[in-house]
């Protein structure tokens, strides 16, 4: 059970690894998109800017060619406060497109931020069920435990505990009790002992030992132990086990 929960455990983290490690790269994919989208509006001033440039160069071709022409020098003039009112709207409008572009950038960048905050907040939260899940679960296997010593312990002497004091301590009395040791966790130790509760259950059956005896007809049905296996009627239970 403890491993099964371990695993489990394991393979939590896990997860919340691979949570945190695509919120990483969300991250990382929107900060390259911002600097590709810096290093494009960039790259739209430079050739708006050489943009400019060619159309002042055209401008003036154009002028000289309309003083050539001997053109009206007020119609030269109204062409000249045209062209620089166009100029400036397009200034304007280029203007208002690169602080947009650079507002969705910001926001593109602090929506990733947020995006990894909420991974790492979600990660830390499924660590610590993880971890209390755990606990509870080794809290309710040793209660578990408790509950066969108990039920062990009134077989044996029709005393018990009721699951307090040292339940390593008890499974050695026990042990001494019955006169056996048996190597390996708690958990083997307490089979071992109600594997040999039911076997001087048996052999007092079939003897028809007073049941004013220690082990007279006591099986594991009888103490309350879960054998996993229906109760075998009164007639055989010296026979089968």
């Amino acid at each position: 059970g403890r491993r099964a929960a371990e695993e489990a455990q394991r393979e939590e983290q896990r997860a919340a690894a691979a949570v945190r490690k695509a919120a990483q790269a969300e991250a990382e994919r929107r900060e390259k998109e911002a600097a590709d989208k810096r290093a494009e509006e960039e790259k739209a001033k430079r050739i708006a800017k050489a943009a400019e440039k060619k159309a002042a160069r055209k401008e003036g071709k154009a002028k000289n060619k309309e003083a050539k022409k001997a053109t009206p020098a007020f119609k030269l003039e109204e062409e000249r406060r045209a062209k620089a009112a166009a100029e400036v709207r397009a200034q304007e409008e280029r203007a208002a497109q690169l602080a947009a572009e650079q507002e969705a950038a910001r926001r593109a960048e602090r929506e990733a931020a947020e995006l990894a905050g909420a991974a790492e907040r979600a990660a830390l939260r499924e660590d610590a069920e993880l971890a209390e899940a755990l606990r509870r679960s080794e809290v309710d296997a040793e209660e578990a435990l408790a509950r066969r010593v108990s039920r062990c312990e009134e077989a044996v002497s029709s005393e018990s505990t009721g699951g307090g004091g040292d339940l390593v301590r008890r499974v050695e009395r026990l042990e001494a009790s019955l006169g056996t040791a048996t190597e390996g966790s708690l958990e083997e130790r307490i089979g071992a002992i109600e594997r040999l509760i039911e076997l001087e259950a048996g052999e007092a059956a079939e003897q028809h030992l007073p049941v004013t005896e220690p082990f007279a007809a006591v099986s594991l049905a009888d103490a309350g132990l879960d054998t996993g296996r229906p109760a075998a009627p009164e007639s055989t239970m010296g026979g089968e086990r």
